[in-house]
């Protein structure tokens, strides 16, 4: 089972560690002193040998083996010496002190038969008959290089290996005293390190549980203590830290409460609001949906969150791209005109305005579009046109009246007198020339009338606005120098030529000029522009603004003005501020620039002047419907 508590770890550890080291010296120094005790004993017994040789030397030479036995018997009393015999040349026992039978015999066996034909001395290890173990030194007798002899000697390896035993004994008790010592030793260090961790650990456990009122006392000025006082700093400033956290979260706990009021306030108004909401997000995906909108678009927040507004809105694709414009040039749209097809297959019109969704520092979060479902406003404004129309018809049939009136007035007086003074010269010459002329005049204004009624007939070419304006100005031109107008020309070098009816365009521009001349009968200044069309210009209808690139014509007087409570008079059929006139100028100019698909529109101060503003695109467009021209 592997130990669990650091003072466990340390004192196995250490008590490992002095285990493995003197296991290593012991092995180290048993090996060293075996070494040097069977050196030393070998050196002895070569030593014993050589001695032998040396003293046996002339005794060989000379064949007397008294003297030789009493050598190998000499050398025999040494200590550790088991056996100490003489050969001759022959290789057969001379002396020898054990077994002096065995003199004249030749000895048998490898350990014989190496050392007979040693011609260096040879030590061999050995065991005798009687079971001891020896080391065997072999050291020939050399004469001139002859030899005469060997002289061998047993050197019992009893006390050697004694004094081996010893040595490993000792150094046993050595390591095991090492090693008792040592656990000791590391038994103390363990509880001393170990103490203190236990306590920073114990203190660390009681920290991770909330408990952060820990101190430890440092009980030493080493790292441990450091440790300690660490430690301690730590718990101060996690209780500090824990402290400013409940506040903060008591703070933010307070502030979400805030937030879940407010959001519930704002779910309130987006509820009780019957105008529909709908927000994307930057992806162009659906993100809110009030009840309006759902009700009117036939989807469930819940199933359209997360989905694309062209999903959504795949049956009117107006409102997905208008969604996707405001979103890609950051412009908002207002009240643009719409019919929005719903889920069910149903349309009802509505009125579309959206604007760029910003967050914190301006940060572009999406689009807000507001869907006003304008069905009562449709059905109020056709009531309203019916009406208008109904006046219109009233004004139509008045003025007509009031036209028709005079001549009709002249024929019926030029009638009742025909009879009774036909013979009368003077009056047939009054009668022909007064009579064709009221009905000439009464033949224009129906023409006029119907101009104003028929269909659009209109023929489209190139036309350069500033020249049909020149044309307009040389018209009346002695006029405007009679009356001390100066004409201001502003014409844009790069004024594009347009695709319009011309003489149609021409006529308008010349009643424009004419009743700018008419509203300065004391002089003034007539401004007459031509160039690109700006974005806050009056447009045409969503619906048929096909064209991108406009032009508009502005002809400024500084006349009388108009009067606010004329204003909304100002296109009527035979409205007129003029003695003279039949009023249908402006509304037959009203009547061509609708048929070029354009808008024509004014702003006037009294007594400062007016500005008429006409706004065409390039290409022709289709001329509105009768709805649409009435509704103007």
């Amino acid at each position: 089972m592997r130990p669990r508590s650091l003072r466990a770890k340390l004192l196995l550890g250490t008590f490992l560690v002095i285990a493995l080291v003197m296991t290593a010296v012991f092995v180290v120094v048993e090996h060293r002193q075996s070494a040097a005790i069977v050196i030393e004993v070998q050196r002895r017994g070569e030593v014993l040998a050589r001695s032998l040789a040396t003293i046996s030397h002339a005794p060989i030479l000379l064949y007397n083996f008294t003297a030789l036995e009493q050598n190998v018997v000499r050398v025999a009393e040494e200590p550790d010496v088991v056996y100490a015999f003489i050969l001759d040349a022959d290789g057969t026992v001379a002396a020898h002190s054990r077994h002096p039978e065995r003199v004249g015999l030749s000895l048998k066996g490898g350990v014989h038969e190496r050392a007979a034909r040693a011609v260096e001395p040879l030590t061999q290890e050995t065991v005798t008959s009687a079971g001891e173990a020896v080391f065997d030194f072999a050291v020939p007798v050399m004469v001139e290089d002859r030899k005469w002899g060997t002289v061998r000697l047993g050197l019992s390896k009893r006390r050697m290996e004694a004094e081996i035993l010893r040595t490993r004994l000792e150094l046993g008790v050595l390591t095991l005293a090492t090693l008792l010592v040592g656990g000791v030793a590391a038994a103390l260090v363990a509880r001393r390190i170990a103490r203190p961790v236990q306590l920073l650990a114990e203190g660390a456990a009681a920290i991770s549980r909330g408990e952060l009122y820990q101190r430890i006392e440092p009980s030493t000025a080493d790292e441990l203590g450091r440790l300690a006082a660490a430690f301690n700093h730590m718990a101060v400033q996690l209780l500090q830290q824990r402290r400013a956290l409940e506040e903060a979260h008591d703070g933010l706990r307070q502030k979400f409460e805030e937030l879940i009021d407010l959001k519930s306030y704002t779910d309130n108004i987006l509820g009780s609001l019957t105008n529909g909401i709908v927000t994307i997000d930057l992806g162009g995906r659906i993100v809110t949906l009030n009840p309006a909108a759902e009700q009117l678009t036939g989807f469930f927040r819940g199933e359209a969150a997360g989905r694309y507004c062209t999903e959504l809105f795949a049956h009117t694709p107006e409102v997905s791209d208008l969604l996707t414009d405001t979103l890609a040039s950051h412009a908002p749209l207002t009240s643009v005109p719409l019919t929005l097809r719903r889920r069910n297959g149903s349309s009802l019109p509505i009125e579309l305005s959206t604007a760029p969704l910003r967050g914190a520092e301006g940060k572009a979060l999406g689009v807000v579009a507001i869907l006003r479902d304008v069905t009562l406003v449709r059905q109020l404004e056709n009531d309203l046109r019916r009406s208008d129309r109904l006046a219109a018809l009233g004004t139509l049939a008045a003025g007509l009246a009031h036209e028709i009136k005079n001549p009709l007035t002249s024929l019926l007086t030029f009638s009742k007198h025909l009879e009774r003074k036909f013979d009368d010269q003077n009056f047939r010459a009054r009668f022909g020339s007064v009579v064709p002329r009221e009905l000439e005049r009464i033949n224009g204004i129906v023409e006029r009338l119907l101009e104003l009624a028929r269909p659009a007939r209109v023929s489209f070419t190139l036309v350069r606005l500033p020249e049909l304006l020149e044309r307009a100005l040389e018209l009346y031109g002695d006029q405007l120098d009679e009356r001390g107008i100066d004409v201001v020309r502003e014409y844009a070098r790069d004024v594009p030529q347009i695709q319009a009816d011309k003489e149609a365009l021409y006529r308008v521009f010349v009643n424009l000029v004419a009743n700018a001349i008419d509203a300065m009968p004391s002089g003034g200044q007539l401004t007459v522009r031509a160039g690109w069309a700006a974005s806050g210009d009056p447009l045409s209808p969503p619906a048929r603004r096909r064209s991108t690139n406009r032009v508009k014509v502005e002809i400024e007087d500084t006349g009388v003005g108009i009067e606010p409570s004329e204003t909304e008079r100002i296109f009527n059929p035979f409205y007129t501020t003029r003695d003279s006139g039949t009023g249908l100028g402006l509304a037959l100019a009203h009547k061509v620039v609708q048929d070029h698909g354009g808008v024509i529109s004014f702003k006037s101060t009294p007594r400062v002047g007016t500005t008429f503003t006409i706004v065409l695109s390039l290409v022709a467009e289709p001329p509105a419907s009768a709805d649409e021209a009435v509704g103007r």
